[in-house]
């Protein structure tokens, strides 16, 4: 169970804070209509990701040990180069909007995100090759586990972004790009590293 938390944390904060359209749309709400704005959107894989996590872990849910074991391990080497690639990212990420952006309302924000996370192939990437095949593998030894990772994960996926949206909310000054791109690259470090333990545990199962 501890491990089982320790690696939702771990996925659920890296998730949360790494570049993506999300993210991106978190920053720009908060900056165009204020903190309740911003807050909204990031709440919004509590909204989306439920037809995600259904119809993924419905079809996992039906596939024998040694496939998830190898889906496990392809999921795990995704992390890990996911990682290398949200490094490579952070150091031209910016939290700049353009003077052009086109403004919207709370709502039109809000289902813009929902439509993007449903049609984004990140979110089903994400629970087909990793948190899919976590997930199930803890609900088959433990249940409990495996409610507890997933609740654990989405706390830090939308916790992350909404602390984003109350920096930026709170002033340029309070979160410059600087800081910024050094916490992508930390989440990016963490990605690594996350996905080599992944990669590693699931591929013990194989032998």
């Amino acid at each position: 169970m501890i491990s089982t938390v320790v690696t939702a944390l771990g996925l659920g904060l890296a998730a949360g804070v790494s570049p993506g359209p999300l993210l991106v749309l978190v920053v720009t709400a908060t900056l165009r209509g204020g903190l309740r704005r911003g807050l909204a959107v990031a709440c919004v894989p509590l909204l989306s990701d439920a037809v995600v996590v259904g119809v993924t872990l419905l079809a996992l849910g039906r596939m024998p040990t040694s496939w998830l074991a190898w889906l496990g391990v392809v999921g795990g080497i995704a992390v890990a180069a996911v990682g290398v690639q949200t490094m490579r990212e952070a150091r031209s990420e910016s939290l700049a909007l353009g003077a052009d952006a086109p403004r919207r309302t709370g709502r039109d924000e809000v289902r813009r995100a929902i439509a993007l996370n449903l049609v984004s192939p990140h979110p089903w990437i994400s629970w087909l090759t990793f948190l899919g095949p976590l997930t199930v593998t803890a609900w088959r030894s433990s249940p409990a586990a495996a409610i507890a990772f997933v609740a654990v994960f989405y706390l830090m996926l939308v916790g992350a972004k909404a602390v984003l949206a109350v920096l930026v909310s709170r002033g340029r000054d309070r979160l410059t790009d600087t800081g910024y791109r050094r916490a992508v690259v930390l989440a990016g470090w963490a990605l690594v590293a996350l996905g080599v333990v992944m990669a590693v545990e699931f591929a013990t199962k194989l032998v």
